[in-house]
């Protein structure tokens, strides 16, 4: 009989054993959703051109509340595994499959570099 850890691949069951890392700047915004700080330009003469225009030098990227949870549960201590099983007690039925969704969502984000991971010890 298979368990839910046998339909795991190889790829998810090491990225459960890491610890991922806050990388960028976030806020919360007043409706109760975490969102990403990432800066609109990387050249200094465009960002100074785009604040003179009065833009935002800011772009911010808002999280669904799955998003948000898992993102404020990224605390540098957590593995990616803890971190599932937390939202499998906290969401339940709305996060499933947890481990399939979480694993995206931190692949995206450890692709853009809004997370690093740590080395568990």
């Amino acid at each position: 009989m298979k368990t839910s850890s046998d339909a795991l691949t190889d790829r998810q069951q090491n990225l459960l054993d890491l610890i991922p890392k806050k990388n960028c700047a976030w806020e919360r915004a007043d409706d109760g959703r975490s969102y990403l700080l990432v800066p609109r330009f990387k050249n200094r003469l465009m960002r100074w051109i785009a604040l003179r225009l009065g833009r935002s030098e800011w772009v911010k990227i808002f999280f669904d509340p799955i998003g948000t949870l898992s993102w404020e549960l990224i605390d540098g201590k957590r593995s990616v595994g803890d971190i599932a099983d937390r939202l499998e007690a906290e969401m339940g039925e709305a996060v499933q499959p947890a481990v399939d969704r979480l694993t995206e969502f931190i692949v995206i984000l450890s692709r853009n570099r809004f997370i690093v991971f740590e080395n568990r010890e």
